[in-house]
């Protein structure tokens, strides 16, 4: 809980949150610096040579093992040109910017339930929790406890002297502690939502006892370069972090992230990114958040409204609060911002919760999406629905009333089951993914129909993906869209009742 010297600061700062928010509005595209940089991607066993051999200057190399190897460096036109046409390169693009997203300046913990969550002694303990970004305060009052082992690229190495550049300045901070402090501000926000501590101090966040790692990759003036977001990811897959959480992005994909992106998600992490801040839009979701391995976020307000600067499309998987968000931030304070990048890290800590509770990795993602709370939105918006920590874990609401008999006479009529009236499903692979888009009907006689999951299994029943749709009155339809890595064997469609009562049919995949 806030503390009132706490809740003074916030006031006093109330001015000099909208400039911090301004100073990273949008997304910057990914080919906008250092023309003469580029990043070479290579076959697995050919190629790297010749590529280092063409670099005026080499800034660092990749090894992403089977997916293939890279060099980033200073390269000529001609040499560019030469490596283009060489049938060993995978790819040649230039090593542009990613940014961190955040347009302003979290009731949000109590909105997703994950105060629930933390008071059942559900606490993401044991788990870690990268936070790719501008760095983590390393002395924060109620971060330093949870803080782990840090990282920072040469080039956004902490510094106290920031000189500006096209997303504007730092945060003016006295002294570097580490190479991966925050100088912006953006990072430390992020982990405060994902992690934290419940220490009677500032804010809590939505995993208070995981650990947090400082991925430092962004500058202090919000912008990173792409081949040091890459080696940030893989840094932290190799450090055998569980979860990532990327509030950074842009609307240009980029092979080389891609290829880490890819490295991670071979060795279990399960990474999660903001989805953007192009809104008003359609079908805008940004990079690295538009990859099938990383759950995109979008943003919704106290309301459960689309904010108004959340990207969407068809990749958006979940949705959580992104407007007016409190937590934290460089020396002991706190601030509200907002942006998808406010959102992302809610679910990063939900992440963080399902891991420490035993969930398996690889079904995070569709148990976040199957107990998401259908707020209204369209799919392309809100995804499975809004974040909702607590019915992930299947924690129940103290507060919720128990069944209570009614005395109209009617307790011995039995209330019929709801029925499955047109279950169709079709399927296709694409890459290592194998999709099902499943359209459904039921109805229910007494008019009162509750919920419809369709869920991904596999042979031994396991549940690889789901979505759920809230549903009233006395029929409904609509389609669901399942996704896995893994093998499924079949589809199973649920519709459920108010009284509880429930049917199921399921189909070959």
């Amino acid at each position: 809980m806030p503390s009132e010297d706490f809740s003074r600061r916030t006031i006093l700062r109330g001015v000099g949150a909208g400039v911090a928010g301004t100073a990273l509005a949008g997304q910057a595209s990914a080919a906008d610096v250092r023309n003469d940089e580029y990043v070479v991607g290579v076959d697995p066993d050919r190629g790297l040579d010749r590529a280092r051999e063409a670099a005026d200057e080499v800034r660092r190399e990749f090894d992403f093992g089977s997916i293939g190897r890279a060099v980033s460096g200073r390269f000529s036109e001609n040499a560019v040109e030469n490596l283009q046409n060489n049938p060993n390169v995978r790819y040649v693009e230039r090593n542009g910017l990613m940014r961190a997203l955040e347009q302003e300046t979290p009731y949000g913990i109590e909105q997703v339930d994950a105060d629930l969550a933390v008071d059942d002694g559900e606490t993401g303990d044991g788990v870690s929790v990268a936070i790719i970004d501008t760095g983590i305060d390393a002395q924060h009052e109620t971060l330093e406890a949870n803080l782990g082992e840090g990282y920072a690229t040469e080039d956004a190495a902490c510094t106290t002297d920031c000189g500006g550049g096209p997303f504007g300045g730092g945060n003016d901070i006295d002294d570097c502690l580490e190479e991966w402090d925050d100088d912006n501000d953006h990072g430390t926000h992020c982990a405060g939502t994902a992690g934290a501590a419940d220490d009677g101090t500032g804010v809590l966040g939505v995993a208070p006892d995981a650990t947090l790692h400082a991925v430092k990759v962004l500058q202090c003036d919000g912008g990173g370069t792409l081949d040091d977001i890459a080696a940030g990811i893989q840094w932290s897959a190799d450090q055998g972090h569980d979860v990532q959480n990327m509030s950074l992005g842009s609307d240009t994909d980029s092979d080389v992230v891609r290829d880490a992106v890819q490295y991670a998600d071979e060795r279990g992490v399960v990474m999660v990114a903001a989805a953007g801040n192009d809104g008003p839009c359609t079908d805008c979701v940004g990079y690295p958040a538009a990859y099938d391995e990383v759950i995109a976020v979008s943003a919704t307000d106290e309301d459960d409204d689309l904010a108004d600067f959340s990207s969407t499309g068809p990749e958006v998987d979940i949705a959580a609060p992104g407007v007016d968000v409190l937590s934290t931030i460089p020396r002991d304070d706190y601030d509200e911002f907002s942006g998808t990048s406010m959102s992302s890290p809610h679910v990063a800590g939900a992440a963080a919760t399902l891991i420490a509770a035993g969930t398996d990795p690889a079904d995070v993602r569709g148990e976040l999406m199957a107990a998401a709370d259908d707020v209204g939105l369209d799919d392309n918006e809100q995804g499975a629905g809004r974040l909702n920590v607590a019915d992930a874990l299947d924690i129940e609401d103290d507060g919720d009333d128990d069944d209570e008999d009614d005395d109209d006479g009617d307790d011995d009529e039995e209330p019929s089951s709801p029925d499955i009236d047109t279950f169709g499903v079709s399927t296709q692979t694409t890459g290592r993914w194998n999709r099902a888009d499943v359209d459904w009907a039921v109805s229910d006689d007494d008019g009162a129909l509750e919920s419809v999951t369709s869920e991904l299994l596999a042979a031994d029943g396991t549940v690889l993906d789901s979505e759920s749709s809230s549903v009233g009155g006395s029929s409904a339809d609509g389609e669901h869209e399942l996704r896995s890595d893994d093998d499924p064997e079949e589809v199973r469609l649920t519709v459920v009742d108010e009284e509880g009562n429930e049917t199921s049919d399921t189909r070959s995949y």
